[in-house]
């Protein structure tokens, strides 16, 4: 009777399934490893991007800041130059205001009108004077409104004057009329500055 000894390929068998076990865990060790590590680094890569690009826009963002600055200090320069361009202007138009007035006032007055008094004080005159009737009183006050120079021009009172005693019986007799009005020596006609811009004091004019 033959008698073979089955015990070494038992004792191999269990070592190749222990090695097979040992690999499959490897294995799965290794496809653990790489479902762990490559959606890792794949994060990695795309935060790295986007960091780039954060970096960029950071940088434009720079860039457009700097710009919007030039902007401002334009914007900054430009309102500063409009508001001495204002002060000059309106400096001028105080120099040569009063001058205009006259000349304006000159020019409204009619030839059968006569001014014997002219005061003025804060912006307020009074003219007092002498006309051969009320239509030429009117045409005066018609001609001193339509000058930029007065504004609010209104009739105080008017009365008729006697003739002069001794004098001929065909002497007409004047009509003596108080007038008020505003005077602006900006030639505004009395309306606000332009811009907002406060109005320089008005220069007094006495006469």
């Amino acid at each position: 009777m033959i008698r073979v000894n089955l015990l070494p390929i038992k004792e191999t068998q269990r070592a190749l399934g222990r090695r097979q076990q040992r690999a499959l865990g490897a294995l799965g060790l290794t496809v653990a490893l790489l479902i762990m590590v490559v959606p890792y680094m794949i994060q990695g890569r795309r935060l790295a991007a986007l960091e780039r690009d954060i970096m960029q826009v950071q940088a434009e963002i720079k860039q457009y800041d700097e710009r919007v600055k030039e902007v401002r200090d334009l914007d900054r320069l430009k309102v500063e130059l409009e508001t001495k361009l204002r002060i000059i202007e309106d400096l001028n138009d105080k120099r040569v205001g009063p001058a205009r007035v006259l000349n304006d006032l000159s020019r409204a007055t009619p030839d059968n009108l006569w001014l014997v008094d002219f005061k003025e004080a804060a912006g307020n005159a009074t003219f007092t004077g002498m006309a051969l009737d009320n239509q030429t009183i009117a045409l005066f006050m018609r001609q001193l409104q339509a000058s930029l120079y007065f504004y609010k021009v209104d009739l105080v009172e008017t009365t008729q004057s006697s003739p002069a005693r001794g004098a001929a019986a065909e002497t007409q007799a004047f009509k003596r009329f108080i007038v008020n009005a505003r005077i602006d020596y900006f030639g505004r006609g009395g309306k606000a500055p332009v811009n907002g811009a406060p109005a320089a004091a008005k220069p007094p004019v006495t006469h």
